[in-house]
């Protein structure tokens, strides 16, 4: 699995984890929190892409995002953010209730998951 392939794998997994999990409905700054940290450990550089009103987090990678939902984006709209810094912004902030709390162990083993197996297969 390439780079091209683990991007395409991850917003397919986000738009299927949207559909489960309301991920981005209150879990969006979670999702790029945990992404951000496994683009660290794999030294792929990105930036943290913020909407506010409505607020979503994303994150982009090179020309393309991940979890963008329907959001457009603008430059003004990146951050040079690190992961821990989204955590410290989900774990301060109040969001919407659809999505659970109780779904981050998943949604954060499913990430993680899609990141080995990116490790593992590497061409």
């Amino acid at each position: 699995m390439n780079k091209k392939d683990l991007f395409k794998s991850l917003n397919s997994l986000c738009c299927e984890m949207n559909k489960s999990y309301n991920i981005n409905s209150g879990g969006c700054c979670f999702v790029a929190a945990v992404i951000a940290e496994q683009l660290e450990i794999y030294n792929i550089p990105f930036y943290v892409a913020v909407m506010y009103s409505p607020t979503h987090y994303a994150i982009k990678v090179k020309d393309r995002y991940i979890n963008r939902d329907d959001y457009k984006f603008g430059p003004k709209d990146l951050r040079y953010w690190d992961s821990q810094h989204l955590y410290n912004v989900y774990n301060g902030s109040n969001w919407n209730d659809w999505y659970s709390r109780r779904w981050n162990l998943i949604v954060k083993t499913r990430i993680r998951s899609l990141f080995l197996k990116y490790e593992n297969n590497r061409t």
